[in-house]
């Protein structure tokens, strides 16, 4: 059964080196976090006192952070953003970022969450495809090396208002149907979402014209996907803040 449980982002609570878990995290109720990258580097600076953490000092890192929020009853959703990495034109590129999701893999089971979400790629037009047959195999590409994982690491794509090609849910969901590998799912974003259909900040009034029957149309399409199999967690905005599920 699925349940809705307060969680927030890492960096939703400011800048790695301006929150602490327990000060932030869980005494604003939070039962569940996302832990961002940046989290990882500062407090493996931190713990080792090096400017360019190696990978035994992120992987220390991840220990310790998963120990505070144990201590916290605090669940770690998810490692966060794998960034830049389908689509790219640069081949070479993509064969270091293959190298570098075996690292984070290491991190996430360090963490304890067998989740690394991916934001779909926001880099410059000039350096992307946006032939989705290549985005696709890319995707697949690293839903596979997660598969072999004991246990699997799961991947949650995620659409950002921002980005270049993938930039609506409604266009993750054709990647993500068209991967259909069962380790490969969505993040659904409720500001990334309102943030292409509803808001448009070049207009006097800060929305789209159409904005509230437009939202309210999506919304009603975004809530059949409750019932999939493969969408992995959401961001709600509601007026007592953001809420995750777990």
């Amino acid at each position: 059964m699925t349940v809705f449980r307060p969680a927030v982002l890492s960096a939703s609570l400011g800048r790695a080196w301006v929150h602490d878990f327990d000060k932030t995290a869980a005494k604003c109720g939070f039962e569940g976090i996302e832990i961002f990258y940046e989290d990882l580097e500062y407090v493996a600076k931190k713990l080792h006192d090096v400017d360019q953490p190696a990978p035994e000092h992120l992987l220390a890192a991840a220990s310790h952070i998963h120990d505070v929020l144990e201590d916290l009853k605090i669940t770690i959703i998810g490692l966060q953003p794998f960034l830049f990495y389908e689509g790219l034109l640069d081949r070479d590129r993509h064969a270091r970022l293959i190298e570098k999701i075996k690292l984070w893999f290491k991190l996430a089971k360090t963490l304890g969450t067998n989740t690394i979400q991916v934001p779909a790629n926001f880099l410059p037009a000039d350096q992307l495809t946006g032939c989705m047959d290549v985005i696709v195999a890319d995707l697949v590409e690293l839903a596979g090396l997660g598969h072999k994982e004991d246990p699997p690491i799961r991947f949650a794509y995620e659409s950002l208002c921002w980005s270049t090609h993938i930039d609506t849910w409604e266009k993750s969901w054709e990647v993500a149907t068209r991967v259909d590998r069962p380790n490969f799912g969505l993040c659904l974003d409720t500001f990334n979402i309102a943030g292409r259909v509803w808001g448009d900040p070049a207009s006097p009034s800060g929305k789209t014209p159409n904005a509230d029957a437009d939202l309210k149309a999506r919304w009603k399409d975004w809530c059949k996907l409750s019932t999939w199999r493969r969408y992995f967690t959401s961001r709600l905005l509601t007026p007592s803040g953001w809420n995750g599920l777990l």
